[in-house]
């Protein structure tokens, strides 16, 4: 006995041997159907921009003025608020950026960083500071970083750190990445 041929069969058809050597010297030919074709999840993600200068302090929630593209409802957020609502567990990315400048009467010099909190709590790793010297220097801080929600609906915030400060062009994409594993 030999192998014969192995032949690729439609989606949704029967797999199938058939011998097509003689009784006594078989020569099997397989069909083994291919499988269906996969889906691709669909997008879950929001994203929410802020670009004129508002003022912020240490422990304020920065304000995000416009939301910009969403997709799915996995994340919420209302326009002029500080505030997200994350409403499906699940494994998320966070990725923010922003302008930080000094604000008017800084003293130098002046610390100023943004953690990113769920339900009250910092996430690990985001975070980003800068300690300006100057009333002329501006920063950009940024981070992306995964995170887990695993009891709905869950509130998310960015909040300042720092005496006075001016924040401006703030961008914040929440992006659902699927289930939260099992194993």
């Amino acid at each position: 006995m030999s192998v014969g041929t192995v032949t690729t069969g439609d989606p949704g058809t029967q797999a199938a041997v058939t011998n097509s050597g003689t009784e006594n010297n078989a020569v099997l030919d397989f069909t083994i159907p291919q499988g269906a074709a996969g889906t691709n999840p669909p997008v879950q993600l929001l994203s929410a921009y802020s670009i004129p200068a508002q003022a912020g302090t240490a422990s304020t929630p920065l304000v995000f003025d416009r939301t910009g593209v969403s997709y799915g409802a996995a994340a919420e957020h209302t326009a002029n608020s500080p505030d997200f609502t994350i409403t499906q567990p699940g494994v998320y990315t966070l990725a923010f950026s922003g302008s930080f400048a000094p604000g008017n009467g800084a003293a130098f010099p002046l610390n100023v960083g943004i953690t990113a909190q769920l339900g009250g709590t910092d996430i690990p790793g985001a975070s980003a500071q800068h300690t300006f010297q100057s009333a002329s220097d501006v920063a950009s801080l940024s981070f992306t970083v995964p995170f887990a929600v695993t009891t709905a609906p869950a509130a998310l915030q960015v909040v300042g750190a720092g005496t006075t400060f001016l924040y401006s062009d703030l961008s914040a994409t929440i992006t659902r990445n699927g289930d939260i594993p099992t194993t």
